[in-house]
């Protein structure tokens, strides 16, 4: 399955190029374009390259929305950013520096557990879910924070941490660490993204944005996440330019210390550090694969996602799939409850995203089950939209239910599984608030450390398989 070592595309549909730039005005004007039929429109005065060649009404509603909320996230960003501040000093009064391995984030607070279970063991089928799980949520720490808690509790090497360059946005964007496990079985190298940041606007704004990128042989992956992950910018003239564009993943780029590309460094490093024997457990091994590093994807030993966005088309999915089985990689994507950030961007047919495999979809009682890969969703618009309109009708008041649930389970759960279950007062407040957010809430960790932890013994037993 190895694709074309250096792919070059320019087929792409890119909403917001400049978000700097973006204005109200521009979003209404556009939208209320009725033009009938359309090879590029013009968006917040930037191209954009549709594939169909009918511009549908509720394809232009669904782009009006996703811009939209990005143009207001944008105008959020920095008053996000002042309230984190305000607020994470506040909880960490009397801890002067904000890179202390004593300054923790609000994430820290909600749920301020950092051992590991000590009921679980290497061998046991929930010890790497859970492990994977604690790294995804310490990812969210300063560099401090990570170091020690990697040394002194996990008991294991920490090997770096990680603020990766996004050479569109022309700053770090990407955070990550990598930590080793050393057994006599041979060692295991767990690479840790940091996902959605509560406080981070551009975060948010990614997972809202229909932006795609066509790579061949790959089908369409998210820009945002592609660009996140360190895709390579080429502009026709120059960095200014704000047209169309060429991006690339090249097999091999000149590195600039002072810009790190996530994918480039950690692949490197990951190189390096396999010349003895070890298992990976890493989260992108679709670049891997596009590259055909079949060393590193020889030892790559599971994926795990949490509250994982859809990243791609179903062509996407079925080349990650093709290698995940063609190199015995076992994937985990784990969800819990209503958590918005699974549900996007939208899976329709015009935007084309989709998840693919198999999801494992824990419920309020902690009970996970194997829910079937997406099917594919109806040509017709109405049709769909109506069933999306029943589906969030019912969802909508499952999740309220449930909400009241886990606020009345937040309560008692430190008495019925101990006190290391014990939620504080500023998580009861957020659950308080989940009758009106409960997709927001569930994608705190919380519940994610606490499913792994929880969860039957067989449902990690074996790895679902991974439909063709």
């Amino acid at each position: 399955m190895e694709a074309n070592k250096e792919n070059v595309t320019c087929n792409h549909v890119m909403l917001l190029p400049d978000k700097n730039k973006a204005k109200f005005r521009n979003l209404f004007k556009e939208f209320c374009d009725t033009k009938e039929k359309i090879t590029k429109i013009e968006l917040l005065s930037h191209s954009i390259q549709e594939e169909g060649h009918e511009s549908k009404f509720i394809h232009r509603g669904m782009i009006f929305v996703s811009i939209f909320i990005q143009i207001v996230l944008k105008h959020l960003s920095k008053p996000l950013k002042i309230f984190q501040h305000l607020l994470e000093d506040s909880l960490n009064y009397g801890v002067p520096q904000r890179d202390s391995e004593k300054y923790y984030t609000l994430l820290g607070f909600l749920d301020p557990r950092l051992d590991l279970d000590k009921t679980l063991k290497r061998g046991d089928s929930k010890y790497y879910p859970s492990l994977a799980m604690m790294a995804s949520k310490l990812a969210y720490e300063n560099k401090a924070v990570i170091n020690a808690t990697v040394t002194n509790r996990w008991k294991m090497e920490f090997v770096d941490f990680y603020n990766f360059y996004n050479e569109f946005q022309h700053k770090c964007t990407t955070k990550a660490f990598l930590c080793r496990e050393k057994s006599p079985d041979g060692d295991v190298i767990v690479v840790a993204f940091r996902g959605t940041s509560m406080f981070v606007a551009e975060d948010w704004s990614t997972d809202f944005d229909f932006s795609w990128v066509k790579i061949d042989g790959m089908g369409k992956g998210h820009m945002g996440f592609m660009m996140a992950l360190g895709l390579n910018k080429f502009f026709k003239n120059d960095d200014d330019y704000l047209g169309d564009f060429f991006g690339s993943w090249p097999k091999k780029i000149d590195h600039n210390p002072q810009q790190p590309l996530a994918y480039y460094t950690i692949r490197e490093k990951l190189k390096q550090m396999i010349a003895n024997r070890g298992a990976l457990a890493i989260l992108f091994p679709a670049i891997l694969a596009l590259h055909g590093e079949e060393e590193l994807l020889n030892r790559l030993e599971a994926v795990y996602t949490f509250g994982q966005p859809r990243v791609g088309d179903a062509e996407f999915g079925h080349f990650v799939k093709d290698n995940l089985r063609m190199y015995d990689i076992k994937y985990y994507r784990i969800v819990y409850g209503y958590d918005i950030v699974p549900r996007v961007p939208l899976d329709n047919t015009m935007m084309t995203f989709k998840h693919f495999g198999r999801c494992i979809h824990f419920n309020s009682l902690y009970y996970g089950k194997i829910i079937e890969e997406e099917e594919e969703q109806d040509g017709n618009i109405i049709i769909w939209l109506i069933k999306g309109l029943t589906l969030t009708l019912i969802n909508f008041v499952v999740a309220r239910v449930s909400a009241v649930y886990e606020l009345v389970r937040g309560f008692s759960i430190g008495f019925t599984r101990g006190q290391d279950y014990r939620e504080g007062w500023i998580l009861t407040c957020l659950r308080i608030t989940g009758f009106f957010s409960s997709s927001f809430i569930n994608h705190f960790p919380q519940d994610y450390v606490n499913s792994t932890r929880l969860a039957s013994k067989d449902l990690f037993k074996h790895c679902p398989e991974l439909p063709h």
